[in-house]
């Protein structure tokens, strides 16, 4: 055999002896944590920080719920991006979930693929933008940005909207059925009432 082929094949044993020692240590790691991770959501730290984790997302979720998509559209190239797919996403999501309950989404669907092949193509530009000093960024691709998030934020109002409508006449059949129940109990209650205070 050649050096070569010694060469190779020591770094072949070697990197499936890393990869078996890395496994082990995964499964034995998640295993420990699992015992004892009863024991540690319960310490004071542990709760500490967890809170402080959903405060701090609970906030960055307030703010980006009142921000406009001109405040959105601007900062680091990574948040933005961020912020552009977020918005896409949600209206992918309020849009397959009006249609999955047979509400009339007409052609939100198709919109919300353009909205993803727009997001895409701008997300492109937002990547070869990020080496750019801020002074030298094209303000255009930052407004196209502003004007996807904007209409994300439409089409995922209009999907809520519809699937609300289209939820209306369960919901209130739901409660009507509930009230009706409700009275049945009460009446029941009552005429027990009467039998037991004679």
């Amino acid at each position: 055999m050649t050096f070569l082929e010694h060469l190779v094949e020591f770094l072949l044993v070697v990197t499936l002896f890393g990869a078996a020692v890395l496994a082990g240590a995964f499964f034995i790691t998640r295993s420990y944590i699992r015992r004892h991770w009863r024991l540690v959501r319960g310490h004071v730290i542990t709760r500490g920080v967890v809170s402080g984790l959903s405060f701090m997302a609970a906030g960055r979720e307030r703010w980006s719920a009142r921000a406009t998509p001109e405040q959105l559209s601007q900062g680091t190239a990574a948040r933005v991006r961020r912020r552009m797919w977020t918005a896409v996403e949600d209206a992918e999501i309020a849009v397959a979930h009006a249609d999955a309950h047979d509400a009339p989404v007409a052609e939100l669907p198709s919109v919300c693929r353009s909205l993803r092949a727009a997001a895409g193509e701008l997300d492109g530009l937002l990547r070869h933008e990020r080496r750019l000093p801020a002074g030298a960024r094209p303000e255009a691709v930052r407004h196209q940005v502003a004007d996807v998030i904007t209409a994300a934020r439409d089409v995922q109002s209009a999907a809520l909207g519809a699937g609300g409508d289209a939820a209306a006449p369960r919901v209130r059949a739901l409660v009507e059925q509930a009230g009706d129940e409700v009275q049945i109990v009460s009446a029941a209650v009552s005429r027990l009432r009467s039998l037991h205070s004679r």
